[in-house]
């Protein structure tokens, strides 16, 4: 049975991704998260539905598995991934990183008062400032630290998380995605042919080179931010991978993963 383990999650990824989301545009309020949440993914080593990744991640970042939004709303962990993975312009806007040490508040110019929760947006202009105070309070020793480097290092930890999510299906801030893929797949071949002319030292096609480069680099980045593996292996034994990874392979293979192609649908329908 294991070694139909994995087509077996392939299949269900892409039947289901197709059945509940395409072709026509979404609505957010006409979502099934709850059937979206079963989707598999590779986390820590691990295979796991996507709820129990919106639920851990959610709990990491604002210490609860539900969101409260000014004006009272509220938003269950999936409805928050949902946004962190496709709509990021909005899923920044919430307060969701739980921030209550004096000092941390005081490193941005903010004073404490009774509001404790922040969004991205509120932290993105001291994000190298959090990343270099975290990293000094990660060199010691947790019994070694003051509560202002616990508190600073958890903040630094929960935005490095919040952007790797942000990064794990489609580039942050991607438009017209699944559009962008087609075209990546399409100039695989004359990019191929024109690198080996290159090599060769032969005239090639350099527009045609380039174009794929800078999609390459874009990819590169993605693969290296990514914290879900959301693309399952297409052979038993076969690895997971997250979708910058399968994008990279795919530039051998000049064949984009049918579920990497699926997410980017899932992903314009959405917003």
């Amino acid at each position: 049975m294991k070694r139909f383990l994995p087509g077996l999650v392939l299949l269900f990824a892409v039947s289901w991704i197709g059945a509940n989301w395409l072709p026509h545009k979404v609505a957010k309020d006409d979502v099934d998260l709850t059937k979206f949440g079963k989707i598999p993914v590779l986390v820590g080593g691990r295979v796991k539905p996507l709820d129990t990744v919106a639920r851990n991640s959610l709990l990491i970042v604002h210490g609860k598995q539900e969101l409260r939004l000014e004006g009272g709303g509220r938003l269950s962990a999936m409805q928050w991934l949902t946004d962190v993975l496709f709509n990021a312009s909005a899923a920044d806007q919430y307060p969701v990183f739980l921030v209550q040490n004096a000092e941390v508040l005081g490193l941005f110019g903010w004073e404490q008062s009774d509001r404790k929760y922040f969004s991205f947006i509120e932290f993105s202009p001291f994000l190298k400032q959090i990343d270099e105070q975290g990293a000094q309070s990660e060199k010691l020793e947790s019994v070694q630290r003051s509560a202002y480097q616990n508190a600073i290092l958890n903040l630094r930890n929960a935005l490095s998380l919040y952007q790797r999510l942000k990064n794990s299906v489609q580039p942050e801030g991607a438009e017209n995605f699944a559009s962008e893929l087609e075209a990546f797949e399409n100039s695989i071949p004359a990019a191929g042919r024109a690198a080996s002319q290159r090599a060769a030292g032969e005239d090639f096609d350099r527009a045609k080179l380039d174009e794929v480069v800078v999609l390459i680099q874009r990819y590169e980045r993605l693969s290296e931010m990514a914290y879900i593996l959301a693309v399952p292996p297409l052979e038993p034994n076969g690895q997971w991978h997250s979708v910058g990874d399968s994008l990279l392979r795919s530039v051998g293979t000049g064949e984009i993963h049918p579920v990497v192609k699926q997410y980017a649908l899932l992903g314009d329908a959405y917003r």
